[in-house]
């Protein structure tokens, strides 16, 4: 008996995932053939970016389920801290570069804080190029913490996000350009459409097994290494660092000596769940023992946890030692990434703390490695 990687809710039929995936493919041809916010995004990314924020545009919150993909909303700009708790800050902006009769600045500030709520995150920003915004909106987005930019304000913000810092070269439409170009080699696989909609949708324990089991698919079919693959093995792993450092802040709140107990039930979706499924779990195992399928010396079910359910916590327990560090480790993949991709990326320092964040990513890594099978894991 083996377990689903994922929840029936998050693991849609082939059919279904196939036809989510060339509606989406469409939604996403037309909208790149009309975002004229996307330069406006890029700018206000790379300085989000640059002053210490993991960043991404068009973030997709979407689910697969019975019906296909159903759409729910998506963010022009996110950008990710975490405390030394593990715990995520998040500051989500919204992009508008137009000036129709149409575009409501009071609509985007109510939309943006349900957005937040969602991310439980506290501020955003509501970017109107050409948009007039009144007084009286301004002071609706201060009661609703939403910092609201018009015209010039738009770009002395991002300036004064990047003042006094050196310039990576995050998010310039040539590097851009050629990140999406090694995901587009992807662009019908599994891996691209759970990232592309369910990841943040959840955003909970059902990415880490769900993010493994895509990437080792992914990993059986690719026997060459190839130098695209590092920019989708480095932006897999920064998505999965994600769910590791939920999976942290959770053990550093119910106590280390609880790591293994809290890991397992994490996988599981908590401790509720996770007994259950292994109540189940040794009521079919007594079952086929009684009727003599299973035997002492013969075959046996498999593991009711994954394979690397150890490994899993010991990364845990690396990260949670070292949080100063622990917490740059997205900052760090966004780096190699941008670098991969032709941005000149961050002066390098070897002070100790960034040298324990780049070993700390090098585990992250082996251990994607490690539990996925794949062979091709770059090296930082």
């Amino acid at each position: 008996m083996n377990l689903p990687i994922s929840s029936s809710v998050s693991s849609p039929s082939e059919p279904t995932l196939k036809s989510g995936r060339r509606r989406e493919g469409r939604k996403s041809d037309q909208k790149s053939a009309r975002d004229q916010d996307e330069p406006l995004k890029l700018t206000v990314a790379s300085a989000l970016a640059t002053s210490g924020y993991y960043t991404r545009i068009n973030v997709g919150l979407s689910a697969t389920g019975a019906r296909g993909l159903g759409d729910v909303t998506d963010i022009d700009v996110l950008g990710l801290r975490h405390d030394l708790t593990f715990n995520r800050n998040a500051l989500a902006v919204t992009c508008k570069s137009g000036a129709s009769r149409s575009l409501s600045p009071a609509k985007e500030v109510f939309y943006l804080r349900g957005v937040l709520e969602y991310f439980r995150a506290e501020s955003g920003v509501a970017a109107f190029v050409r948009k007039p915004v009144p007084s009286h909106l301004r002071d609706l987005g201060r009661r609703l913490n939403v910092l609201i930019l018009t015209g010039t304000e738009v770009d002395e913000w991002c300036k004064s996000l990047t003042n006094g810092l050196s310039e990576p070269g995050y998010f310039s439409e040539s590097a851009y350009e050629n990140y999406l170009k090694a995901w587009s080699r992807l662009a019908n696989s599994d891996l691209f459409a759970y990232l592309r909609a369910d990841y943040w949708f959840h955003l909970d324990f059902r990415n880490l097994q769900n993010v493994v089991g895509h990437f080792r698919k992914l990993a059986s079919k690719i026997t060459v290494r190839q130098d695209w693959l590092d920019i989708v093995a480095l932006d897999v792993a920064a998505q999965l660092c994600l769910t590791v450092f939920d999976l942290c802040h959770q053990i550093r709140m119910m106590g280390l000596p609880s790591v293994v107990e809290t890991t397992s039930a994490y996988l599981f979706g908590g401790s509720v769940s996770f007994k259950a499924r292994k109540d189940l779990y040794v009521r079919v195992q007594q079952l086929l023992a009684t009727t003599g399928v299973l035997r002492s010396g013969g075959p046996s079910l498999p593991p009711l946890e994954p394979v690397y359910t150890n490994a899993l916590s010991e990364l845990a327990i690396r990260f949670i030692e070292r949080p100063h560090a622990a917490i740059l480790i997205p900052q760090v993949i966004q780096d190699n990434i941008w670098r991969r991709v032709g941005a000149p990326g961050l002066t390098i320092t070897e002070d100790k703390n960034s040298l324990s964040a780049e070993k700390l990513t090098q585990d992250l890594l082996d251990f994607l490695g490690m539990a996925t099978g794949a062979k091709w894991i770059p090296k930082i």
